[in-house]
């Protein structure tokens, strides 16, 4: 056994100088992009649109880096796996950036700076559809009570005039009474209904206003419960308290084993994480429904959460390959990252561009072979013009093709510079994938919300999605270093450090 590193050695951890050059690089680019981004909406309201999925595509972008960080740590945990503790701290720093991302979301949540009501259209169209209906329902409540008073009027006459009817026959046979008696019934039991169901102008209100909301906006009035101002938002904030919740909670358990060898917080991080994932998975899966799916509120698919899931996994893992590369060369990690654990996290890429691809296609299959027409249009928009060109070219060979063949040789999985180029080519890949999920509805949305002829680009738009990415990448840039120079860059006193630091595979 002579030659196997022992984690008492290593007990110490090991700290990254704080690079106070690239921060304030990071810092300047980030906050200098977003005071031109809002100041840009600001001086030109007529692109808020626009802006706004520009805003969302950059978010969404490194939200997703975060959210494959949240589920490596937890997956980390939950399988009591040994070969990743080493890089776990990087991982971790990674996951605790999902506040950072969402606290850059809440400006799509703001009314006021028109970003949300031209990203989700069935904001404005539920708000246009309730103040038509609650117009006609002011207008017909009078009427309506009216109608209804006569409906009573009416059977109570009917009952009575019945009831005379079967009085007036001396001796009815069995039949005739039993038709009298089930006709009485009858109208017996619709009396009662309308009676007990007593109808004020208010209660009119309310249920005409049901009725032409239906009628104005049939699927937003089937959608109600789930597509509503209060529910949104309410869901939005219970994301926000569970996936940054679970990032700081497992993040500051390991800071605390760090210095504290009792064996109480690896434990804790070991069952806790089995109960976080049910609800890191739902706030996941329910976030990008309502961000990214409800874009068009008409369509839907339920695959979505995983296929947005597959693409955090896989291209979060990339980024851990580049900030390993990157430490190891600057001299950190040298002695505790080994090629076997290259070879892992290659292994693991490769996994997920599979999985990503089996996801990606079962979905396109699934919707093209049921020829649903609500169904079919996110895929029809995606092939119409040169989208067409952008969806073979980047998504079947870029994101598929390309990196499946070249991870299938073993050698590229041991050698860094070359996993980092690839881990490269995958997050601009992600960066394409992101893009055509949100940017194609832009287009036609918006020139149809202005009464134009349906475009499909909207010119010139494109200056936006690239300063908004910048923005948010210098901001993303500034806080990940920050969080990578705040603890030890592997979590030193945890019990499994021995096994990784000594994997084969």
């Amino acid at each position: 056994m002579a030659g196997l590193k022992d984690g008492d050695n290593y007990k110490d951890g090991e700290f990254l100088k704080s690079p106070t050059l690239l921060k304030l690089i990071c810092l300047a680019v980030g906050v200098g992009g977003l005071i031109l981004f809002f100041g840009l909406r600001l001086a030109m309201p007529e692109k808020a649109g626009a802006m706004g999925y520009s805003w969302l595509f950059a978010v969404v972008f490194f939200l997703s880096l975060s959210i494959g960080g949240m589920f490596w740590t937890l997956l980390h945990h939950a399988s009591n796996s040994g070969w990743g503790t080493v890089i776990r701290r990087l991982m971790e720093n990674l996951g605790v950036m999902v506040l950072v991302c969402l606290v850059l979301g809440l400006p799509l949540l703001v009314p006021q700076l028109g970003f949300r009501d031209a990203l989700w259209e069935w904001f404005p169209k539920r708000a246009a559809a309730l103040e038509v209906a609650a117009e006609k329902a002011e207008e017909g409540k009078a009427a309506y009570v009216a109608e209804h008073n006569a409906s009573l009027e009416k059977v109570t006459g009917e009952l009575e005039k019945a009831k005379a009817d079967f009085a007036a026959i001396d001796s009815p046979s069995p039949g005739h009474r039993a038709h009298f008696e089930r006709s009485i019934g009858s109208l017996e039991a619709k009396v009662e209904e309308l009676s007990s169901a007593e109808v004020t102008e208010e209660k009119a209100v309310k249920k005409l206003k049901d009725k032409f909301f239906l009628k104005e906006e049939a699927l937003l009035y089937v959608k109600r419960a789930y597509l509503n101002e209060n529910a949104w938002y309410l869901r939005f904030w219970c994301y926000f308290i569970a996936l940054v919740g679970i990032a700081y909670t497992l993040k500051r358990w390991s800071v605390r084993q760090d210095s504290d060898p009792d064996p109480k917080w690896f434990r804790w991080m070991r069952r806790w994480s089995c109960g976080f994932l049910p609800f890191f998975a739902t706030a996941w899966t329910f976030l990008v429904f309502d961000w990214l799916m409800a874009l068009d509120y008409a369509w839907f698919s339920t695959m979505w959460g995983v296929y947005l899931f597959a693409g955090c996994a896989l291209n979060s893992m990339g980024l851990l390959v580049i900030m390993v590369t990157v430490l190891r060369k600057a001299g950190y990690l040298k002695n505790v990252v080994t090629l076997e654990h290259y070879h892992l996290m290659g292994k693991l890429m490769h996994a997920f561009v599979i999985f990503w691809a089996y996801i990606a296609f079962s979905q396109y299959f699934l919707i093209w072979y049921a020829n649903i027409t609500e169904e079919t249009k996110f895929y029809l928009t995606r092939n119409t013009e040169f989208w067409n060109t952008f969806t073979i070219m980047c998504l079947v060979v870029g994101h598929f093709f390309i990196p499946f063949v070249i991870l299938l040789v073993r050698k590229v999985k041991m050698m860094p510079v070359v996993l980092s180029a690839i881990a490269v080519w995958n997050l601009l890949m992600h960066f394409c994938d992101i893009y055509w999920i949100i940017i194609p509805e832009r287009g036609p949305s918006l020139s149809a919300a202005a009464g134009a002829d349906i475009q499909m680009t909207i010119p010139g738009a494109w200056l936006f999605d690239l300063l908004a990415f910048i923005s948010v990448a210098g901001i993303f840039g500034y806080f990940l270093l920050r969080q990578l120079g705040s603890a030890s860059l592997f979590p030193c006193r945890d019990p499994r450090l021995d096994e990784s630091l000594n994997v084969v595979n």
